[in-house]
């Protein structure tokens, strides 16, 4: 099995946060908590008057952890359990938590011994992270505390890079050492790979029949499984081999089985089940509701869409028009 076997009984669903521990755990004084109504407009933008496009309204943009920016924005995870979004920066190598409405919460980083935080994942509130150099996806605690790790069995070269739960508690995770999707049960176990090698794999998506592998130097861009390892179809390509994408590099499978493909040179592009583009989003810039180089997405509550961009630092809030 993997290293996390030992700990395994300590790898608990954690209590919901309480006032006093975030506080400690972040050393934010009295003084910082009457400050935050004074800081609460850098970090989000107000509502209608941000205004709507490609059937998105954006609402807000969570853009500071109290007064600090963000430094490299690389990932994000909406737990809507925990009603938390947590982001890895890279360049901090930190995990920053907000509410859902983006107020700073909890945040952890170095002095836990994170280091070049890639990406992320949370289940029964119990965070996953992926990091730079480490042959291993390390789990911790609601404490930021780590309690755990995993890895492939039988010397399996890796590299973990972005992840995926499915529905049953399944990790799927990009192996950057080999190109390829690895599979762990929702035991933490082993079980093996999704797909073929490629040349490279940027990130793996997950709906509740589906696993869509997301590539930007094969002919087609997204590669298609089913839960059981079967190929179903790929789609799309880049502008160069005669598609209309420029760096296909994330994306999310949402409610209705649409794919979000995020494009960090072009936009957010949504496919349907059958490969079919519906709609772009691709006002590129840096204006508050439009996007640049965008690196991630994910889905809240009543339609809510939180994306998250590597270029201007910020996780832009929408809303899905109907």
């Amino acid at each position: 099995m993997s290293e996390a076997s030992p700990q395994r009984a300590s790898l608990r669903r954690r209590p919901r946060r309480d006032a006093a521990s975030m506080a400690g755990a972040c050393r934010i004084g009295a003084l910082v908590l009457a400050a935050a109504a004074l800081l609460l407009a850098p970090w989000a933008g107000g509502g209608e008057a941000l205004g709507s496009v490609h059937g998105l309204r954006l609402l807000s943009t969570i853009e500071r952890y109290y007064g600090e920016t963000f430094d490299t924005p690389l990932d994000i995870f909406v737990s809507l359990d925990d009603e938390e979004i947590y982001l890895v920066d890279g360049g901090r190598s930190e995990v920053f938590i907000f509410d859902l409405e983006g107020t700073p919460i909890f945040r952890f980083g170095r002095r836990q011994g994170v280091s070049n935080p890639t990406a992320v994942a949370v289940r029964d509130g119990l965070i996953y992270l992926s990091q730079e150099g480490k042959d291993y996806i390390e789990i911790f605690n609601y404490r930021g505390e780590s309690v755990g790790r995993i890895a492939p069995d039988g010397g399996v070269p890796f590299s973990p890079g972005k992840m995926r739960f499915d529905v049953a508690g399944n990790l799927y995770v990009v192996n950057k050492a080999r190109s390829t999707c690895i599979v762990f049960d929702s035991e933490l176990n082993y079980v093996g790979a999704v797909g073929r090698r490629f040349n490279s794999l940027t990130a793996v998506a997950v709906s509740e029949e589906r696993v869509y592998l997301i590539t930007p130097y094969e002919e087609q861009a997204v590669n298609v499984y089913g839960l059981d390892g079967a190929f179903i179809m790929s789609y799309e390509a880049l502008e160069t081999r005669g598609g209309t994408l420029g760096l296909p590099i994330d994306g999310r499978v949402d409610a209705s089985g649409n794919l979000w493909l995020v494009d960090a040179l072009r936009g957010v592009v949504v496919y349907d089940r059958d490969g079919r583009e519906r709609w772009r989003f691709d006002r590129y810039g840096t204006a508050r509701g439009e996007v640049f180089f965008p690196v991630d997405i994910d889905f809240g509550r009543e339609n809510m869409v939180y994306l998250l961009e590597k270029g201007t630092k910020r996780i832009s809030v929408f809303r899905m028009l109907d």
